[in-house]
């Protein structure tokens, strides 16, 4: 059975992204302002210095005042920019990975990202998919796991078989 995955070059979206991005970007900044506000503050009187919410709350009213000149800017111009279907394949693929990632956990999620992205997508060897697949799990295991001592999430799956299977009855049996 051979897989194949064409995608038409000359495909394109049309998405208003000069009005979208910056009404994004404000609420994004809006949000932030207001949590640095509430939540941490801007200045401590008694000591004179600035709290935790100091630079969060420049940035974010910088996010909200740019923003807001971007959106009045674009008022005025053509509101559509054209963008190649195949420019959307790298953002769609991190999105399926982190759903993927609350599903199978993170490993998982990587290793059937690499095995459909280099062997159907790229259309490489099962070697040369293989050699990358172990160097990309060296490295997630050797590094964060095992070195840095990270524990990267198991997603939905796996604590089901954590929650209902005894490992030790498990590990006897293997």
């Amino acid at each position: 059975m051979k897989m194949s995955f064409k995608i038409n070059e000359k495909a394109s979206v049309k998405i208003p992204t000069k009005i979208i991005i910056p009404v994004v970007a404000f609420a994004i900044g809006v949000i932030f302002l207001l949590t640095g506000i509430t939540q941490y503050g801007f200045w401590n009187r008694e000591t004179s210095r600035p709290t935790m919410g100091f630079f969060p709350i420049i940035i974010a009213f910088a996010l909200v005042a740019l923003s807001a000149l971007a959106f009045v800017q674009a008022l005025g111009k053509d509101k559509t920019v054209e963008f190649e279907l195949q420019n959307w394949l790298v953002p769609i693929a991190l999105v399926a990975i982190i759903l993927m990632s609350y599903i199978t956990g993170l490993v998982l999620a990587i290793v059937l990202f690499e095995i459909f992205w280099l062997r159907f997508y790229e259309k490489l060897s099962w070697k040369t998919t293989i050699i990358v697949l172990a160097i990309v799990l060296f490295i997630v295991d050797g590094c964060f796991q095992m070195w840095l001592g990270i524990e990267l999430p198991k997603g939905f799956i796996i604590n089901l078989i954590y929650e209902y299977v005894d490992l030790g009855v498990l590990m006897m049996i293997v």
